[in-house]
């Protein structure tokens, strides 16, 4: 019998434990999981209905791959990625940052290491991505262009100031509400830092700007957005500017080479 340790939201205990959702077996074969996305044999994540806790997603894994030795060697260490965004996720609610909220983590554990893991999230009412958003509202009003970019530069800097960096941060993983708030999403390969380095800051820029081709984004857009990321004269930031957009060539230079060779792709490429 594995050890099992779980992480939940105390307001939403009761409810989880009536519906029988705080066990991955039972989560396993439950019978109203809508796969979402099933990309990865080990991981799969779905979204259920709940009589009493509303829509939930869940992601689970199956498997749990080791991280490499040296791994995140100047960042927090977790368990397993079920728990790495749970606390990711705590800690933008410190920071402000609007994103997800955790309703339970569960980790199983056999010999010390964790050998499936689920977390359970509450559904957001943001059903688009920021990236549906520009491909379907096109042409979007420049004024809502200028609010959307500043809100995002504003997030990613305190993300960055706060010790988180995303290391996924596409437009597709930013959703959107319903009078146009921003929210962090895919969160199970952030890193938690005491310092998010300067090498980190270029990646998830340069991550950014690779899925924002000039067919959705214009480069007023990533102007103002470096404005309210970076703040002050972009001139005097040049450096890293330059260091994104070469990091975000590359970004897209090896993606067309991975579409080019059959592999399905989620983000955005001219």
């Amino acid at each position: 019998m594995p050890d099992t340790r779980l992480l939940v939201d105390p307001a939403l205990r009761s409810e989880l434990e009536s519906e029988g959702l705080l066990d991955i077996d039972a989560l396993c074969e439950h019978g109203g999981l809508k796969t979402i996305k099933a990309r990865l044999e080990s991981r799969q994540t779905y979204r259920l209905e709940t009589a009493s806790a509303g829509t939930l997603y869940l992601k689970l894994y199956r498997r749990i791959e080791p991280e490499p030795r040296f791994a995140g060697l100047f960042a927090r260490r977790f368990d397993s990625p079920a728990s790495r965004e749970w606390h990711v996720l705590t800690r933008l609610h410190e920071l402000g940052v609007p994103t997800m909220h955790g309703a339970a983590c569960i980790e199983e554990f056999a010999d010390g290491d964790v050998e499936r893991a689920a977390l359970l999230t509450v559904g957001l009412d943001a059903p688009r991505s920021l990236q549906k958003l520009l491909q379907e509202d096109a042409p979007v009003p420049p004024a809502r262009r200028q609010r959307l970019a500043r809100e995002l530069g504003r997030i990613l800097k305190r993300m960055h100031d706060g010790g988180v960096n995303h290391r996924d941060f596409y437009l597709v993983h930013i959703r959107v509400g319903p009078n146009d708030e921003l929210y962090v999403t895919d969160l199970n390969r952030a890193d938690i830092r005491k310092r998010v380095t300067r090498r980190w800051r270029v990646k998830d820029v340069a991550a950014l700007l690779h899925s924002a081709p000039g067919s959705l984004v214009t480069a007023t857009d990533k102007a103002r957005f470096a404005r309210a990321y970076l703040g002050g004269r972009l001139r005097e930031h040049r450096d890293f500017i330059e260091a994104a957009i070469r990091k975000s060539e590359r970004m897209t230079s090896h993606t067309r080479k991975r579409l080019a060779q059959g592999e399905a792709n989620y983000h955005v490429v001219e």
